[in-house]
């Protein structure tokens, strides 16, 4: 388990942030339909797993994920590249449909896309299904501190 929740986190750090329950989300469509929130600002973050250690990939959810360019900005061949399943998600301490980029799991790398230190307020994963983060694009790109790639295509 990554020990504190990415809400903890982010109170630790001092980082203004507020969150909100909903129906618990695990595809685009359900937070499309359940969240009603702008499309603009949502992030999606991916869990991989890659040489035993975790990649997480936020970025714009209207944005497709480019696995052969996720793996060059987290420096791994593209054929080590995986995506997490729900047991690597549960080391982590989150769930499907509630994957954060804040995690104090240690063997990680963070990616995020070139686009999201400039997406104004932003919405992402808090580790549950049921429940998301509302926070500035910029306070998270400082505390996380991603390396930051063009992973769409």
């Amino acid at each position: 388990m990554s020990g504190a929740t990415p809400a903890q986190i982010l109170s630790a750090a001092g980082v203004p942030f507020a969150t909100f329950r909903h129906t618990p989300i695990r595809t685009h469509q359900d937070v499309e339909r359940e969240l009603g929130l702008p499309t603009a600002q949502l992030l999606k973050t991916l869990a991989f797993r890659a040489d035993g250690r975790f990649v997480l990939v936020s970025m714009p959810m209207a944005l497709p994920a480019n696995y052969g360019r996720i793996a060059r900005a987290a420096g791994v061949p593209r054929a080590r590249l995986r995506r997490a399943d729900e047991e690597d998600l549960a080391v982590l301490g989150m769930a499907p449909g509630g994957i954060s980029p804040l995690t104090e799991v240690a063997d990680r790398t963070v990616v995020f896309h070139t686009s999201v230190p400039d997406m104004g307020t932003v919405y992402c994963g808090s580790g549950r299904a049921d429940e998301t983060i509302e926070v500035a694009a910029a306070s998270l790109v400082a505390l996380v501190d991603p390396v930051l790639a063009d992973v769409a295509g």
